[in-house]
């Protein structure tokens, strides 16, 4: 009997990933992913013995694949902004629009030392890339999962920070600190109860709840944080959300209605949603100009 080979491995895996009605692309990416070897690498020594212990962990990856479990959940990291981020089911997948975010924030914000915060950070990959890029700049992290912040831990350790971590729902755990910021960066949890049947089977199964919902549409968290900028917010600071698509002329409004003289701008993502809301908080500003004119009048 041959020795059974990589190469015959792979194409029994396609084979099975077909007939479940999946991509076939994770057979040859698992062998980079579980051992190390290259497509180059591959052409070169597909045709060895698979060890039976890599067999094992191959056959078992691709059965979890089949079965709908996302492929970096099976692997145990996802790809993030140019770094390999562990990744586990207390935490959500990180997303290619979620780079733009943080593209935007870069741009935007100068590295002059200031305080900035991300909300809800899951594996860390907003605050952790934010923090990789400045200098001076200080990025506080927190979550309400104690287990997200653990694997936001073991990423930032991975990248060599030791950045802070704070248990807690949105700004409680800078109120509870009297810790103000000059710059709030999230994607919290925005997608509504009704839009369960607009979502992958794959995502509603293993990514968590705590992650991916909100109640009133998808908007009660944006709500919360908004309505307490004043708690958490430095004069003439800068909030940077992430948000659905269908978000945007809502949030829009209410953030006008509580904070008038405030503008929120909205950017789209590389599919031409809306995605991004951003503004600068300058009600305060404003109505210590306005109270100068009337004193001056």
């Amino acid at each position: 009997m041959h020795p059974y080979s990589y190469r015959e491995m792979v194409k029994e895996a396609k084979a099975s990933l077909s007939v479940s009605g999946g991509e076939i692309q994770p057979a040859t990416l698992l062998l980079e992913d579980l051992f190390e070897m290259n497509m180059t690498r591959f052409l070169l020594d597909g045709d060895k013995e698979v060890p039976a212990l890599d067999r094992a962990r191959y056959e078992a990856a691709i059965r979890r694949i089949s079965e709908g479990e996302p492929y970096q959940y099976v692997v145990g990291h996802a790809w993030f902004y140019g770094e390999k981020f562990t990744v586990t089911e207390d935490t959500l997948i990180p997303r290619n629009e979620t780079e733009e975010l943080v593209e935007i924030v870069l741009a935007r914000e100068q590295d002059t030392g200031k305080t900035v915060v991300d909300i809800g950070c899951g594996t860390g990959a907003i605050g952790l890339t934010l923090s990789a890029a400045w200098q001076n700049n200080t990025v506080i992290l927190t979550d309400v999962s104690e287990p997200a912040l653990r694997v936001a831990g073991t990423n930032a350790e991975k990248l060599g920070m030791n950045p802070d971590f704070l248990s807690g729902h949105l700004f409680e755990p800078l109120v509870e600190r009297n810790i103000k910021v000059d710059c709030v960066v999230s994607n919290p949890p925005y997608i509504g109860k009704d839009e369960l049947g607009d979502m992958g089977g794959s995502v509603i199964a293993h990514e968590p709840a705590l992650a991916l919902f909100a109640e009133d549409d998808g908007l009660a968290l944006y709500k919360q944080m908004v309505d307490q900028l004043d708690s958490v917010l430095n004069e003439r600071g800068t909030v940077y959300f992430e948000i659905g698509w269908k978000q945007a002329d809502v949030l829009r409004a209410y953030i006008r209605q509580r904070w008038p003289g405030v503008e929120p701008k909205v950017e789209k993502d590389m599919n031409g949603n809306d995605r991004i809301l951003h503004f600068r908080w300058e009600v305060q500003y404003e109505d210590q100009n306005l109270g100068h004119q009337n004193g001056s009048a």
